[in-house]
């Protein structure tokens, strides 16, 4: 593997098309490829918006919401976290689509919010709040 750099797993999809527009010979296969990666990109940015809004929203100060984002907590309470994750994919992105694969990689802003005791009620209204302004 001399000179090829380390892809964290979630990236591989933005490096694969990344290489395939170096790689394109064809300008309307180019153009091709970096609209897929531009859409792929929105997607994330979409979800990461999404995931700091339902965090931001839900906790009480700007304080919890930033601890909430930023750090990485053990996970005790298994079954709300459960719950709040299968809502999150079920109302707003549903991982199981490959567009949506990223959204399981901000699932730690979950973990921290349950660990938070951040009421599975209040998670879920979040949801649907914001999963609302998704539909629109």
């Amino acid at each position: 593997m001399a000179g090829k750099e380390a892809v964290a797993q979630c990236d591989v999809p933005i490096a694969i098309l990344q290489n395939r527009i170096k790689a394109a010979k064809d300008p309307v296969e180019t153009a091709k490829l970096q609209k897929d990666l531009d859409q792929l990109l929105e997607i994330r940015e979409l979800i990461r918006q999404t995931v700091q809004q339902i965090v931001r929203l839900a906790t009480d100060s700007e304080e919890q919401a930033e601890r909430v984002l930023t750090t990485k907590l053990h996970l005790t309470q298994r079954e709300n976290y459960s719950t709040a994750v299968e809502y999150f994919r079920v109302h707003c992105f549903d991982w199981h689509k490959q567009e949506y694969e990223y959204a399981r990689h901000q699932l730690s802003a979950f973990v921290n919010l349950c660990e938070e005791r951040v009421p599975l009620t209040r998670i879920k209204e979040v949801i649907d709040q914001v999963s609302e302004k998704l539909k629109k």
